[in-house]
């Protein structure tokens, strides 16, 4: 009798200290805890803005060489310079380059890359997810959903309209000269080089 009053009592003291080892938390707290965490859109695309965007504008590929190899043989710029998500056949992808602005419509600067090349500089409609994707730094698993991983394309396209786009809506003209930096989105099964859209993260005009 005495040996089972003892096993009891063990088994008792280890349920007890095992218990009291253990953080236990209910399911719904647990929960509300984690949802009173807000993820900041603006905050994160402000951070990527000031330290990551300088590195994508440093190893971007020259326009001059990504139009050629469009042209060419489109793999060689899927494979070593664009990112896409799963798998899209949509391609973004950082480019730089120089050239004379044509024309200056109500969309886009069209400039003149070439003695026959032209890409479109975007002056409006900025949204979508190239300046995101295009740097192929943001990784859609360090987000807990869409809503926010989308977020971070909004704020992004804000920044360029702030910091890039209004400066050119107000200053650029025909004849310039324009240094650029920014994000191309391609489609693999209809690409057109002669309607490239650039949306700017970085420019300089000049005059020509």
């Amino acid at each position: 009798m005495n040996k089972t009053i003892k096993y009891i009592v063990g088994i008792v003291v280890l349920i007890l200290v095992l218990y009291f080892s253990f953080d236990i938390q209910k399911l719904n707290v647990h929960k509300a805890a984690n949802t009173n965490i807000q993820f900041n859109a603006k905050e994160f695309a402000q951070n990527f803005w000031e330290t990551q965007l300088t590195v994508c504008i440093s190893n971007a590929p020259e326009i001059s060489e990504v139009t050629k190899q469009l042209e060419l043989n489109p793999e060689i710029v899927f494979q070593n310079y664009a990112h896409k998500l799963g798998i899209s056949k949509t391609h973004y992808l950082f480019v730089k380059g120089s050239g004379t602005i044509e024309s200056v419509e109500d969309e886009f600067l069209l400039v003149r890359t070439g003695e026959t090349t032209y890409i479109q500089v975007a002056t409006d409609f900025i949204f979508g997810n190239a300046v995101r994707d295009g740097s192929g730094e943001v990784d859609i698993n360090q987000f807990v959903n869409m809503t926010d991983f989308n977020n971070v394309s909004v704020a992004l396209n804000k920044l360029a309209k702030e910091k890039v786009v209004s400066r050119l809506q107000k200053s650029a003209k025909v004849g310039m000269t324009i240094e650029f930096t920014g994000a191309a989105e391609i489609n693999e099964e209809n690409i057109d080089v002669i309607t490239l859209r650039i949306i700017p993260v970085n420019a300089k005009l000049s005059d020509g």
